[in-house]
This record gives C-alpha cells, sequence and structure tokens, in this order.
C-alpha cells in the first residue's frame, strides 16, 4: 500500500478490539500538483500535519482509517494486508468514477494518446521519463499539439477528487487510459495507484517520430524497455480516433486488418490513405507482421497483450510513494 491512513484517535482511546470502516476514505498524498492552464500557474500543495489530516477527515463526515502500524496490534498480518488491499480498491474504484463523468468515447483517443506522450519518454540507460505527469509541463512541444484540451477533460475530474484527496497526475493519467480503453469497449485494465509526479519536465526527443521506418521504431521501443511484440500491441491503440482504422469509437482490431489490406497502395488515390508512416512502416517489417497477423484473427489475444503492455507503459519508470 503506497497510501497513508489517518487515525481515528476516539477509536485508539475506546481500547475497542473490532472496528467498522465506511466505504469511503481519505488518503492524504505526498504533494498533489494541479495544473490551471493560461495565465495562472501550476501551484503545489503539501500535508505535512497529522493534525489537519484528521480533521479534513473527520469534517469530511468520514470516520478515519487506523493506520497499518495501529491495525497491526489488533489483527493479524494477513488481515491487515487483506484490509489494506480493499482499501486500494475502494479508491481505485472512486477515482474511476470521477473520471467516466468527464470522459466519453469521442474524448478517448485524445485521453489515451495523453498516456502514451507522458510515458513514452522513458529511456533505459539514460533512467529518464516515464508515467510521471511531467506532460503538464510539455504542451506547448509540437510533439504534444492538442493534448491540452485533453488535460483539461482530466483537469475537472482530478479538481473533484482533490476536494478530498491528492492525487497526482501520473495517476489519473494511468488510470484515465484505461478507461478510455474500456469505454471504447476493449479490455479492463487494472492500474496501480501511487506514483509521484515529476515536478520538471522530462527532456525532448525521447518520444517515437511518426516518421520512423519499422527498424528505427523497434530500436526506439528497446530503448525503452519493450519488445517487438509489445511495439505492435501498443500501436494497436490507432485503432481508436481519426486515422482511418475502423470506427473512431471502438477499440477492437481493425487496426490490424486494415494494414494486412494495405488499403494506401490502392489506386483510389488519397482517400485511401490511412494511419501514420510508422503505422504503414509496421506491416513491411517481416517480425512485426507476424504479430499483426496474429492480432487481425485473434482480437482476444490482442486485448490480452495490449493489456499486459499498456500496465508495463504506465509502471516502467515510474516513481512510486514508500509503503508504511
Amino acid at each position: 500500500m503506497r497510501n497513508t491512513v489517518a487515525v481515528d484517535r476516539r477509536l485508539l482511546s475506546s481500547g475497542a478490539s473490532s472496528f467498522t470502516f465506511t466505504s469511503n476514505f481519505y488518503f492524504p498524498a505526498k504533494f498533489a500538483r494541479t495544473p490551471h492552464f493560461g495565465a495562472n500557474p501550476i501551484r503545489a500543495s503539501t500535508t505535512t500535519n497529522d493534525e489537519s489530516v484528521l480533521r479534513k477527515s473527520l469534517s469530511c463526515g468520514r470516520r478515519a482509517l487506523l493506520s497499518m502500524t495501529a491495525l497491526s496490534l489488533v489483527m493479524p498480518c494477513d488481515r491487515v494486508n487483506n484490509t489494506l488491499g480493499a482499501i486500494a480498491a475502494d479508491e481505485s474504484f472512486r477515482l474511476r468514477e470521477e473520471i467516466r463523468k468527464v470522459l466519453s468515447k469521442g474524448k478517448a483517443a485524445g485521453v489515451l494518446r495523453l498516456v502514451f506522450h507522458d510515458a513514452g519518454t522513458f529511456e533505459i540507460d539514460e533512467k529518464i521519463g516515464g508515467m510521471n505527469g511531467s506532460i503538464v509541463f510539455e504542451l506547448d512541444r509540437p510533439e504534444n499539439k492538442g493534448l491540452k484540451k485533453s488535460l483539461k477533460i482530466l483537469e475537472k475530474a482530478k479538481s473533484q477528487i482533490d476536494l478530498v484527496q491528492s492525487v497526482p497526475w501520473a495517476d489519473i493519467i494511468a488510470l484515465a487510459g484505461a478507461e478510455a480503453v474500456s469505454l471504447c469497449g476493449g479490455p479492463s485494465i487494472p492500474i496501480q495507484l501511487g506514483r509521484i509526479d515529476s515536478l520538471v519536465p522530462d527532456p525532448e526527443g525521447k518520444l517515437p517520430e511518426e516518421s520512423l521506418d519499422a527498424t528505427s521504431l523497434k530500436q526506439c521501443f528497446e530503448r525503452k524497455g519493450f519488445s517487438t511484440q509489445e511495439l505492435v500491441a501498443l500501436s494497436g491503440a490507432h485503432t481508436l480516433g481519426s486515422k482511418g482504422f475502423g470506427n473512431p469509437t471502438v477499440f477492437d482490431n481493425a487496426y490490424f486488418k486494415i494494414l494486412m489490406e494495405k488499403p494506401w497502395l490502392s489506386a483510389a488515390g488519397m482517400t485511401s490513405m490511412v494511419g501514420l508512416p510508422s503505422d504503414r512502416a509496421l506491416v513491411e517489417d517481416d517480425e512485426c507482421v507476424r504479430w499483426i497477423s496474429k492480432y487481425a484473427e485473434d482480437q482476444s489475444l490482442f486485448f490480452e497483450d495490449f493489456k499486459n503492455a499498456y500496465t508495463k507503459l504506465v509502471d516502467t519508470g515510474a516513481t512510486w510513494k514508500k509503503s508504511l
């Protein structure tokens, strides 16, 4: 568990040996940043005082939870772990609910692109980048054109969540991407919470360029710790949006089916141009084609592999809050 919980001191003083927990909890984070676009700066707030945490928990009308240390005094470790696991599940559910309020199928492609552009800066050797919320500082870069709109959508959800608890941008974006996939008919993707936001932008020039050929793409993803199979699976996210791969609001394996057909070679001209140059390059590589063919024939396989690759994408390179 990567979050701290406040202690209801009335419970501790009562000497009670069993406790009843409410379904809503307050989890103070180490810090949180809420970006305000335009002339307003991004501000940071810090929760450091235990008394303020307790007062905020009680003012919200919720019974504060016992800390892990207190719990360990009155119940076995396995029950502590089960309780904390239930807390984490409840927290994830509540965050997803807030995200669903602002998300729609028409907005899903932009939100998923936001995930890739935040997490895609990771480099193994340089130990930089990853899912760290630094995208809030990088919106003016040419490769991030159009992402400000997607971030503003999620800011609506984050502002509501922050009224009760401080949640990092990295968690919100990772979770929103998973919800975008699910909303459009794709696989359900579990997301671990507890990332720490970066306070500075990631270095420039770390995202894969749209003009890369297959060999360069594979080398780029290898530097980020991803195999060719994972590259192809993640590329399947382009099935959403206006790139010409089937229904723009349905997450399915149409991307791979259309790649195999190579409609851009048709005599129909520009109306048959689909995808990015990097998409069309994949189908010219034998190793990539093997996976494209598999996913074109088996959507369930694509869903499973995309789920695993997405989880790796949003976890790799992230900095996590320390467990108690």
